[in-house]
């Protein structure tokens, strides 16, 4: 009979915490304040993003998403200023955010494509991609993305999910109180950042660094970082037949992408980018062929001046990979979209 009556007051304690788990997680929000949750980190772009979405009028043409290494890679308006040269379209945006994991590109395209009509998204890829979803993806997705599972074998997936009502909570409060107990809720133009950002000299990384992109790393550095990641990079674990488990981030997130642009009747791109000394092959190349074309930036590969530490570029190299970029991205801003 004591089981009994201990086993019902812990259903009853369990009924009670989802119930208010749901409680919370309905609560009214404000979008802008959700992708300002990240201000004061290395993810604060995320702000500007929203801002350049939703609150500028200018259209955006060309949009690269991806992790750092796009980041301190791609200096958009310097593609931008070589596309109007060529009577081109040229509002170019650099959307990436540090760290890897594809859901957060997802999120992003999706905001974008719900407000603008670019001609062209470019998704950085590297030589093997992670295993996770994006340390962001809870705070910036919309709740219904985090709600639904995704892919069978997401990792992150509980643990997103139990950190929605915390969130939506802290939302409420800057819903009631904008400003004093949250982010602000009315878009400020004079902090603004503009149309398009170079952010190759503000690259923030999650050591906590900021990439000093004027010259290149010491070379004992870059090989020690290029071993360190080395150490850590695991081959594919499960056998072949299991990949869309183990690389289910990747998979899911690059398909759902793909749905979105074929939707908008967007075209996408893929650009390589290897870290110092690092192979060429990709691991996901067949799934990227799918979609669109894969652009080799390995030109870079075994330049150590052009590397500011073992995997992001300087800005002189990010001058010649931006420079490299002018010429696919022009070919397909010509070409015809696929129906």
């Amino acid at each position: 009979m004591r089981t009994l009556h201990a086993l019902r007051g812990t259903l009853v304690i369990l009924g009670v915490a989802v119930a208010l788990a749901v409680g919370l997680s309905v609560l009214p929000e404000r979008e802008y304040q959700r992708w300002q949750l990240l201000e004061g980190t290395i993810h604060a772009r995320s702000k500007w993003i929203y801002e350049r979405i939703n609150f500028d009028p200018e259209p955006i043409d060309v949009v690269f998403v991806g992790p750092s290494r796009v980041g301190a890679a791609i200096d958009a308006p310097r593609i931008g200023a070589a596309l109007a040269q060529r009577g081109l379209p040229s509002n170019v945006v650099n959307f990436s955010l540090p760290e890897t994991g594809r859901n957060i590109n997802y999120t992003i395209i999706d905001e974008l494509l719900s407000k603008k009509q670019p001609k062209l998204i470019v998704i950085g890829v590297v030589e093997k991609p992670s295993r996770l979803g994006h340390p962001t993806f809870k705070f910036l997705a919309p709740r219904e993305q985090i709600v639904h599972p995704g892919y069978p074998a997401d990792i992150n997936y509980l643990s997103d999910l139990v950190y929605l009502p915390f969130r939506q909570a802290q939302l409420f409060a800057a819903y009631v109180a904008p400003g004093v107990l949250g982010p602000p809720a009315e878009f400020q133009p004079e902090t603004y950042r503009g149309h398009s950002v170079d952010t190759t000299g503000d690259v923030a990384l999650p050591d906590g660094r900021i990439l000093n992109a004027t010259h290149p790393g010491a070379p004992e550095e870059i090989e020690r970082g290029v071993r360190k990641l080395e150490a850590r990079s695991r081959p594919p674990i499960l056998p072949a037949e299991y990949a869309e488990w183990e690389f289910g981030d990747e998979r899911h997130y690059i398909r759902e992408i793909a749905k979105l642009a074929k939707a908008r009747g967007v075209k996408l791109a893929f650009l390589f980018l290897p870290y110092y000394s690092g192979p060429s092959a990709i691991q996901e190349e067949a799934l990227y062929r799918q979609y669109g074309p894969i652009w080799m930036g390995d030109f870079t590969a075994f330049q150590p001046d052009l590397y500011a530490d073992y995997a992001h570029l300087t800005s002189t190299g990010a001058d010649q990979m931006s420079d490299f970029l002018v010429d696919p991205i022009a070919q397909q801003l010509q070409s015809k979209a696929k129906p």
